[in-house]
């Protein structure tokens, strides 16, 4: 078996985000008399993902991004309000919204047989540690690493330091990251000398770097056979 640890990202790659993220703005709006529509949907998405990105590349502090991403939020959509208390609103909103992705449950118990699993991701403690509390996906988790508790984000070296000071595979060719963005999650294990597959959604024409390429999680036995 060459690999015996993975490390998992969990947005996109084990959950719904997208739905996730519906659920909340769709809350947000409605607290703050804002259309719920399609339109505004797409307008919140690209702006929070545009803040994302400046994350990544040490571009943003995080809280800059969570005042960023509702001020050009509510100008674009004409509201007066205080972003920090939109935020901690949005952010109790998708603390509540935690939705599986189709096979990404039978998959992670499957793999629990003969790995050790581990999730990584970018997300904020009280937004992840709300969606993964109860969570029937986390009896097959061995550990979480939320880049707001490290004080790293992915994909900085910093971060993937501290997860393998933390995990107890300590042979970094028996190492895995698997994940669905190439900015965050193959940059950060190409960054760190570990090997990563890509899970590529939708099916994007990316030329990311990473070791191997899937289209869902429930490919990943492909990769690992």
């Amino acid at each position: 078996m060459k690999y015996t640890t993975l490390l998992i990202d969990l947005d996109e790659t084990l959950f719904d985000f997208s739905k996730s993220e519906k659920f909340a703005i769709d809350k947000l709006m409605e607290k703050y008399n804002i259309p719920v529509t399609e339109e505004n949907r797409r307008l919140y998405s690209a702006i929070n993902d545009e803040k994302w990105k400046k994350l990544e590349r040490g571009e943003l502090t995080r809280q800059q991004l969570f005042h960023e991403r509702f001020a050009d939020f509510f100008k674009k959509t004409g509201v007066t309000a205080d972003t920090d208390e939109a935020n901690l609103s949005y952010m109790k909103f998708l603390s509540q919204a935690s939705f599986i992705l189709d096979g990404a449950l039978e998959t992670c118990k499957k793999l629990s047989e003969n790995y050790s699993l581990y999730l990584v991701t970018n997300g904020t403690k009280i937004v992840q540690n709300g969606r993964l509390n109860g969570s029937p996906i986390m009896k097959y988790i061995k550990g979480v690493f939320i880049s707001e508790e490290i004080g790293f984000n992915k994909p900085q070296k910093e971060y993937f330091a501290y997860v393998l000071e933390h995990i107890e595979e300590r042979d970094k060719k028996k190492i895995l990251v698997v994940g669905d963005s190439p900015s965050s999650d193959i940059a950060g294990a190409i960054n760190s000398g570990l090997d990563s597959c890509l899970v590529n959604r939708k099916n994007q024409n990316i030329e990311s770097g990473a070791t191997y390429t899937i289209s869902y999680i429930t490919e990943i036995f492909e990769v690992l056979s």
